[in-house]
């Protein structure tokens, strides 16, 4: 087994073990207003989205987690089969193993087998060439493509990467060639305002924020070294508040017949969180930590994954019957509450919190 397929197997053990954090993902600040005289029927209610032409019916990813060891095929069927029966979308992990190594395929080509119709989503690395990521596409028939922004992971890892000027463009490239539309996905350290603008100059018009506050990629590689630092281990901007960032800068950014899909993602525990991701304005919500650990840390995984999604949308089914929204699109016109430190975070940053505070009110800035 080479170092590649033994990093995989690391991972899954270190997200096992490792407690999420040390950085809270920031939404125990946001808060929904509740009505108490709501004038709907919550059997109703619609959470179903429209995402990359299919349709999904919640808004739910299980984002992406592994791949490129014949050790991790069974997980990622099993995690496949899952996002079938519950029409949600699912993505892979890093799919560089299986352009170097044909016989690494199989550990990715399974999550299109196990779910033929729904919404797959191919993942590669900012400095892979057009071609291969044509192929990583092809290989799993994918809807769209992540480019993992891992800066900080590689950092972490003695392996790592260092040289990162070629990120930028090769991105770029991505965008204009590839055949499905593609996703900058940060993995646990979160987007800021400039970067989600430079990404949308480049091209970009999706963006999975994957903020700190869960899955923590540089304590995994830390403790692959061996090492601990609590200083490195806090880097990075809460998913909650790179969400705020990410929302503001696509309104100021792009021209008012253009939208920017965003993705909350990054510690995201449960549908109550994922609807206060859904408030400050993301699209959708994606999981993965959550998702393995009850798949393989219970004796009947497949059931615990299929108990905690139902769980999930029940929460969000909830959240609207108590804000009175019937749909999503109506839920996005609530306004809510940014308290403690993501209202500092936000004035600090120069972020009008009237943008979340005051919608449905004659208010120039929404």
């Amino acid at each position: 087994m080479d170092i590649r397929q033994q990093r995989k197997l690391d991972h899954i053990r270190q997200a096992l073990s490792l407690e999420e954090g040390p950085l809270p993902n920031g939404f125990k600040d946001v808060r929904l207003i509740h009505e108490a005289l709501p004038s709907l029927d919550s059997r109703d209610i619609d959470i179903s989205i429209p995402f990359l032409g299919k349709t999904l019916t919640m808004p739910l990813l299980i984002n992406a987690i592994t791949g490129g060891t014949p050790q991790v095929t069974d997980i990622n069927r099993r995690l496949a089969r899952i996002a079938a029966k519950a029409g949600i979308g699912i993505a892979v992990g890093s799919q560089a193993a299986a352009l170097r190594d044909p016989a690494m395929r199989e550990s990715y080509q399974v999550v299109r087998e196990e779910n033929p119709n729904g919404i797959v989503i191919a993942n590669v690395n900012p400095n892979t060439p057009v071609d291969q990521a044509i192929k990583a596409i092809e290989m799993i028939q994918a809807d769209a493509l992540q480019v993992h922004l891992n800066v900080a992971q590689e950092m972490a890892m003695t392996e790592g990467d260092r040289d990162f000027r070629h990120w930028p463009e090769n991105l770029a490239e991505l965008v204009r060639h590839c055949p499905v539309p593609v996703i900058a996905k940060e993995v646990g350290n979160g987007v800021s305002f400039e970067t989600a603008q430079r990404l949308m100059e480049l091209g970009v018009r999706c963006i999975d924020v994957g903020g700190a506050g869960g899955t923590n990629f540089i304590a995994i590689e830390m403790r692959r070294r061996g090492l601990a630092s609590q200083e490195f281990e806090a880097w990075g901007i809460s998913s909650a508040a790179t969400l705020a960032e990410v929302v503001w800068s696509g309104c100021r950014t792009l021209p008012s017949d253009e939208r920017l899909t965003i993705i909350a993602s990054g510690g995201i525990r449960n549908g109550w969180e994922a609807a206060k991701a859904l408030s400050l304005g993301a699209n959708a919500t994606a999981v993965a930590g959550s998702v393995l650990k009850h798949l393989l840390s219970s004796s009947d995984g497949e059931q615990s994954v299929e108990k905690y999604i139902e769980e999930y949308r029940q929460a969000l089914i909830v959240s609207l019957t108590l804000t009175n929204s019937s749909n999503l699109d109506t839920f996005a016109q609530r306004p809510c509450l940014i308290l403690g430190e993501l209202k500092e975070w936000l004035e600090q940053r120069c972020i009008p919190l009237a943008f979340w505070t005051q919608r449905n009110k004659e208010n120039p800035v929404y």
